[in-house]
């Protein structure tokens, strides 16, 4: 008998054993289709975290003076501090492989006065590459310029909702005065550019909330007004972000300008300048991500096992049923392979077919995650050819002990049995 014969029988034995047979197949539904659904959804996840974190600066570069010692007995002073020199230097050696480099502080929240309605906002002084650096995208106007940080001008940068609100939709506030209320007295500001506020987006805002955000929108001053609106007087800058150019690696110039930087630093100094890229903090979540899912996947793999175990049971039934007929094909000559061969093909058809059914549940369980999470979820075809093969392999492990059993039956014995 060949395989393609065998492969009929064992259709036409779950035919006349339907629903025995779908209630065997059931564990390797449930497992595969777990094991589908889950790794499905932690995909889509991982891309979905991946395009938001490359937006708001996957070539994004930080770099913090920190103390040297971890005991915490000593903070950083002003004298610790990256300066405008050390900038300048770095710029002149990296600046090719730079697009660009943040400097800001924050202000912190605010409110418009004399105007109805009220807006609530964060503000945040920031030099001119901030907005490359932040992918802050200017839509109206301009965005902060070095001659307005030089100048220490009252100038300010909103987003398209507070432009929407403020003076409503498709106006023009360029040059228009707004008054602003913050923790240290009001100010005056006039208007130079209009951004796209990412809040605008419903994922991204449920993103940037959930990454510890306050849903309120950011308007930005040149840094330098912000440190005299808040009275700062600190010499140098703490922490910068740079902005590596598109075909260097963030990883390798995250290393570089930690070195280039502790140059300034002598062994006798207690501080030292630290640098993470944005690139590594995305292959560290995809790990720890990549990890969770494996790990759940393992755990609903579980079930797979236990249906295993009911292919086995059934297969064993399923020998004792046809004892007869295996006991008529021995005395008609069939070798003890053919008959293990037989039984083994029929436990594998049951275990492929649930994994298919399988993995057509998964798909549509991942496909209904997906619309509650407003994202896209399509299994890979990795994990359709592991499950596909994973039943097989089931097939034969737990279809192999039946299969033996047939075929070491005694012809005679099998003859007699009722």
């Amino acid at each position: 008998m060949n395989l393609l014969e065998n492969i009929k029988l064992a259709l036409e034995g779950l035919r006349a054993n339907k629903m025995r047979a779908l209630l065997t197949m059931l564990g390797i539904i449930i497992g595969i289709a777990s094991v589908i659904a889950i790794t499905s959804l932690g995909d889509a996840m991982s891309n979905t975290l991946n395009e938001t974190l490359s937006n708001v600066g996957g070539r994004n570069i930080q770099l913090y003076v920190m103390p040297k010692d971890v005991d915490g007995t000593y903070s950083n002073s002003d004298e610790d501090n990256i300066t405008d020199e050390m900038i300048e230097r770095f710029r002149q050696r990296y600046g090719d492989e730079i697009e660009g480099l943040e400097i800001s502080n924050n202000v912190g929240a605010a409110k418009t006065v004399d105007v109805i309605p009220q807006q609530e906002m964060k503000i945040t002084g920031a030099n001119h590459d901030y907005f490359t650096v932040e992918n802050v995208k200017i839509v109206q106007g301009r965005a902060i310029s070095d001659r307005d940080v030089e100048g220490e001008k009252n100038v300010i940068v909103i987003s398209s909702i507070m432009q929407k609100n403020l003076y409503g939709e498709g106006s023009d506030p360029i040059g228009k005065e707004i008054k602003v209320e913050t923790t240290y007295g009001t100010e005056s500001f006039y208007v130079v550019g209009v951004y796209q506020d990412p809040m605008e987006d419903a994922t991204q805002s449920a993103m940037m909330v959930a990454m510890g955000g306050s849903g309120r929108s950011t308007a930005y001053i040149p840094y330098t007004t912000a440190k005299n609106i808040t009275n700062d007087t600190t010499k140098g800058y703490s922490m910068i972000m740079l902005m590596a150019s598109p075909n260097v690696s963030s990883t390798e110039l995250a290393t570089k300008a930690a070195a280039y930087f502790n140059k300034f630093y002598p062994e006798s100094s207690n501080s030292k300048v630290e640098a993470q890229s944005m690139e590594s903090i995305m292959k560290e979540m995809n790990t720890a991500m990549s990890q969770v899912s494996m790990a759940i996947a393992v755990i609903a793999g579980i079930s797979l096992l236990v249906g295993g175990i009911g292919v086995m049971n059934i297969m064993l039934v399923s020998v004792t049923e046809r004892t007869r007929e295996i006991g008529v094909r021995k005395a008609l000559g069939a070798p003890n392979s053919a008959i293990r061969i037989q039984f083994l093909v029929e436990s594998m058809i049951i275990c492929i077919i649930g994994g298919i059914l399988g993995i057509l549940l998964g798909a549509g369980f991942g496909a209904l995650g997906g619309l509650l999470l407003k994202t896209a979820v399509v299994p890979s075809l990795g994990s359709i050819a592991l499950a596909v093969g994973f039943s097989m392999a089931i097939g034969v492990f737990f279809g192999y002990y039946p299969a033996n059993k047939a075929a070491k039956l005694d012809p005679i014995e099998a003859l007699r049995y009722e």
